[in-house]
């Protein structure tokens, strides 16, 4: 049996459909602008650029409110305009807005953004930041609610599948592994490493645990599964479409969860064992 077709985005120019799209290109030009500070300004936070974090945190955020605005443009006009969605999108914007603002205010002081005790008042941005990153990511699980509402979704059912089960997926772990962080007051299990045994942009150790080698997994489940949805399509496997994303799912969680489990046991990425 043939499968459907992927149906066209609805050009649907709705206030969430702004926010997230514009988001996503907002991230995009603050990433170009942010790379020229990178390569003018020599200031260092721990061995790397003052700039490294804000740049890191562009480019995620980018992807991530671009996964979100394309979903939203396949939803019906009806449900991408209400209220629902609106209040969505406008707590997005507000998080977003805390959130980047906080990371690229303290770069410019050349300060850490993220586990600051110097202050009572560098503690308290610390606990809005992560209020405010679970709205980020939480987001997400809010479209998937309405994708889950909307019989006339614009994809196939296998794309449709994919689609929830990555954002609901991809929102729990991210958040588990993102409260791990949080709560150790650090992504190093054991001795900070010396900035040579870390990799290269990312800063994962090499040598010891870092959780979010499993927090980086866990938030691009909301991609990789949509897109091994799409690729299921294109392959023309038929009937087995489904189950191939459903079992693609599961093994990406079983990927998050040992390497999760690998970082708190105070050893290195899985890859970064396999590769050596």
């Amino acid at each position: 049996m043939m499968q459907p077709q992927i149906a066209p985005a609805r050009f649907h120019l709705s206030f969430p459909l702004w926010v997230f799209g514009g988001i996503s290109c907002a991230m995009i030009f603050a990433f170009g602008a942010t790379t020229a500070l990178w390569a003018l300004d020599p200031r260092v936070i721990d061995g790397v650029s003052v700039w490294a974090k804000p740049l890191k945190f562009e480019l995620a955020l980018a992807i991530h409110a671009g996964t979100i605005a394309l979903v939203v443009s396949r939803l019906r006009p009806s449900l991408q305009a209400g209220a629902f969605m609106q209040g969505v999108a406008f707590a997005f914007l507000a998080a977003c807005t805390i959130e980047m603002g906080w990371i690229i205010f303290q770069a410019s002081q050349g300060q850490h953004s993220h586990f600051n005790n110097s202050t009572a008042f560098h503690r308290a941005m610390f606990s809005v930041m992560a209020f405010a990153a679970v709205i980020i990511t939480g987001a997400a699980a809010a479209v998937a609610f309405q994708i889950w509402r909307d019989p006339d979704f614009a994809t196939g059912s296998t794309v449709k599948t994919g689609i929830l089960v990555g954002l609901v997926g991809g929102t729990i772990l991210t958040l588990v592994t993102a409260f791990a962080i949080g709560g150790r007051g650090s992504p190093y299990v054991g001795d900070v490493p010396l900035l040579t045994s870390r990799m290269m942009f990312t800063g994962w150790s090499l040598t010891g645990g870092d959780l979010r080698v499993a927090h980086f997994l866990a938030t691009h489940m909301m991609q990789a599964v949509p897109i091994a949805a799409v690729l299921a399509i294109w392959a023309r496997i038929g009937f087995f479409a489904t189950y191939f994303v459903l079992g693609f799912a599961a093994l990406w969680t079983v990927w998050v969860l040992v390497e999760f489990n690998v970082a708190l046991s105070g050893e290195p990425a899985l890859f970064f064992v396999l590769r050596s």
